[in-house]
């Protein structure tokens, strides 16, 4: 076929042997089904040849706000190829085209429900509360406490004795305190009816259960009638859409979304069933997954394009996959809401196996895992010492399903919806709060579990009151900061330990980082960093106010005396910072036989593949394997250094600064040095890359090949399933003892 100058069955014949590799590996996806962003805006005759191209024809075009289009930065496309074009073959035709930007499968996702054997007292449909329902319903009020001090708990006439992930006695046998301290959150918001919408972005909701049916967002443009009033597409979507029918009936028929709604905001103290983490609330069901819970990736993206253009402000994604989808990951990177993601049901550890929508490394993201009532790591959630932000009750937890039956069932999507809610919550109690801010608050103030503190990056479990507390008292400065070591390659720095409210209390955490320009807080002027973009330091948890603290730093040595400038910040738990303490070190230069910062016009290595030079805050140019997403499949790509020296040299060390997400034991970035080893002269590997690591230092002896011209590559090795982030690479050095 020769349309416009366009021969398909030329490309097709070009890139044969790339889609005969991709068909083997193409992970579960929607046959003949494609996603694909286009460059720019086509114009309709353009749009048209495009599409005869392929003989393709667009299935769904996709709206967003004008922001958010903007950010996206070309036109994303459903199409739907013709019988005789499979996914394989057109995928590997349109990474060749010039119009397109982004060509992948429409890939299949799943929910991440695990439903336990329901264990409802009596089989009651709707459970009286303990005492009877008799019982009068505790006095409340909306004024919101202007103490610190924590209040008597609110207890809603309608908590489940086996809601024990909002208040744990102790009565399911569990451990007293293990919950989100819901009772106690209660006494500062119970949640707004007009407060932020919450994007159910799963198999629906029953709208129809009165826990729920008080609690839906209401479309203000449309009305029951038949027609499209606002012109979305969706004929009467009042309360959310189906995405899978493409109508504006979202009711659940798997229950699974269901029982995340109920969770996050099933009516409170209204007499029945069970109470919500927000008494009211917002609820916008957008139903894509099947009954099995199924789903594909585009119709999420219809969801989560829906939810902006309505202005939810959270998103509850209790579903994920193990492919990495460019596409999606774009659309939730460009959207202005919280993503709230369940990190998976697996047994996995996010780290070196991500899931996605959790693993997409993004500000607006939040991965959550799994606890019991005894606050112990479930066998079947998923972790992630880098990847996984906190955990959240996630097993027998009393919550609603179909046909008003209510059932004991949990997951890593139970789990998240606890985090959902109290998002929900900040947003009601703050509702000019920012994603960051309402991410930190969560964070900083989670229930510390010491006994399980690597699986999650806080360390910790969900904590509803803390992450509510009205606290405008930051921590003081450690105003002491000073080096109390330092080397060419080392720095010790120490500090007083400071507090939570100036020096009362103790901190949650502090924050250090180092650049090679002094760093400040806010807008950076030229010569300076801003301290978001330096580098971090890990700190280890605060002691109490006026410990001696300290923190060691490794960097890459350089053959020059040089400045590195340091700035550390206390910051409680509801994301208080201190002011700055700065300082700075002279660190004294190096024996250094070669210097590399790849930051010069041309670069001295020679590349194979997608590497390339990119620019990272606070570094400059640093290498990297995958500079567009992550990395593919079944590649073998390099870059390598011109010829070194190291004659008359003793004790070689090659030094330089690294980070990675690479899926280990099947892909890794292989460090290799050429030279004469042992009996023969070839390219030997010194070290793999692999795993997960945020930027680091490395060092490798090269003393076996003092005395030697050599050369060095990073050669980046991948299998025929699974992807990831891939490598970056700075600073590279090699330093001599004598």
């Amino acid at each position: 076929m020769t349309l416009g100058g366009f021969d398909l069955q030329a490309v097709l014949a070009a890139t044969a042997p790339e889609a005969r590799a991709l068909a083997g590996k193409l992970a579960e996806h929607v046959e003949r089904e494609l996603l694909v962003k286009l460059e720019g805006e086509l114009q309709a005759a353009e749009m048209e040849q495009f599409l005869n191209d392929y003989g393709a024809s667009v299935a769904h075009r996709y709206q967003f706000p004008e922001r958010m289009a903007r950010q996206l930065g070309g036109e994303l496309l459903l199409l739907r190829l013709p019988e005789q074009l499979d996914t394989a073959h057109a995928i590997a035709a349109m990474r060749q085209d010039g119009r397109v930007r982004l060509a992948e499968a429409n890939h299949i996702v799943h929910s991440y429900g695990y439903v336990e054997p329901a264990q409802e007292p009596g089989g009651r449909t709707h459970p009286e509360p303990p005492g009877g329902t008799s019982q009068e319903p505790p006095a409340r009020t909306h004024q919101e406490p202007t103490a610190r001090t924590q209040q008597e708990p609110v207890l809603p006439d309608d908590l489940h004795e086996q809601q024990w992930n909002l208040r744990n006695t102790g009565q399911t046998d569990g451990k007293p305190g293990a919950d989100i301290s819901a009772t106690q959150a209660w006494t500062l918001t119970t949640g707004r009816q007009d407060g932020p919408i919450v994007a159910i972005v799963d198999s629906g909701v029953d709208y129809r259960n009165p826990e729920l049916a008080e609690n839906l967002w209401t479309n203000p443009a449309e009305t029951e009638d038949g027609q499209d009033n606002d012109g979305n597409g969706l004929v009467d979507d009042l309360h959310g859409g189906n995405f899978i029918t493409g109508s504006g009936d979202p009711m659940d028929d798997s229950g699974h979304g269901t029982h995340i709604a109920s969770i996050i905001a099933a009516r409170g103290n209204n007499g029945q069933g069970m109470a919500g983490i927000n008494w009211q609330g917002r609820l916008m069901p957008l139903k894509f997954l099947e009954r099995s819970g199924r789903g594909s990736i585009a119709d999420a993206i219809k969801g989560l394009a829906y939810a902006e253009q309505q202005g939810a402000r959270i998103t509850m994604n209790g579903w994920g996959t193990d492919v990495q989808n460019q596409a999606l990951f774009e659309v939730m990177k460009a959207s202005s809401a919280l993503h709230i993601c369940a990190a998976g049901n697996d047994g996995y550890d996010n780290d070196t196996r991500p899931i996605h929508p959790a693993s997409f490394p993004l500000d607006n993201v939040i991965a959550v895992a799994a606890t019991d009532h005894n606050d112990q790591f479930i066998k079947f959630s998923n972790r992630g010492h880098n990847s996984v932000d906190l955990a959240a009750p996630g097993r027998k937890v009393y919550s609603l399903t179909l046909d008003n039956e209510y059932k004991l069932l949990g997951g890593t999507s139970t789990a998240a919806a606890h985090v959902a809610g109290v998002a929900a919550l900040i947003a009601s109690r703050y509702p000019e709060a920012t994603n960051d801010q309402i991410r930190t608050r969560i964070f900083s103030g989670v229930d510390p579990l010491p006994k399980n503190s690597d699986r999650v990056a806080t360390g910790g479990r969900l904590n509803a009151f803390k992450a509510l507390e009205e606290d405008s008292v930051p921590p003081a400065s450690p105003a002491d900061l000073w080096i109390s070591q330092v080397g060419a390659q080392d720095v010790e720095l120490s500090w007083t330990g400071t507090g939570d409210d100036g020096t009362t209390g103790q901190a949650t955490r502090y924050e250090l980082r180092y650049a090679s320009r002094p760093i400040v807080d806010g807008e950076a002027r030229e010569g300076q960093v801003p301290f978001k973009e330096a580098t971090p330091v890990p700190t280890g948890t605060p002691r109490a106010p006026g410990s001696a603290e300290s923190a060691r730093i490794r960097v890459s040595p350089s053959g020059k005396d040089r400045k590195l400038y340091f700035a550390l910040r206390a910051v409680d738990n509801v994301g208080n910072n201190s002011p700055l303490a700065t300082t700075e070190a002279l660190l004294p230069a190096a024996k250094v036989v070669h210097e590399d910062s790849f930051d010069a016009p041309e670069s001295g290595w020679s590349k194979e593949g997608e590497w390339a030079r990119v620019p990272e805050p606070g570094r400059g140019l640093v290498w990297t394997d995958s500079p567009e997403s992550d990395y593919q499949n079944d590649i073998n790509h390099s870059i390598t250094s011109q010829p070194i020296s190291l004659k008359g040299v003793r004790g070689a060390k090659l030094h330089f600064d690294t980070r990675f997400t690479i899926e280990p034991d099947h892909d890794g970035c292989h460090v290799e040095v050429y030279g004469k080893k042992f009996w023969g002269t070839r390219w030997r590997k010194e070290v793999t890359l692999e795993g997960f690591s945020d930027w680091k230092n490395m060092t490798v002896d090269l003393s076996d090949y003092d005395g030697q011209e050599i050369k060095m590559r990073f050669r980046m090795e991948t299998d025929s399933s699974r992807t990831a982030y891939g490598v970056q690479v700075d600073n590279v050095v090699i330093t001599r003892e004598s």
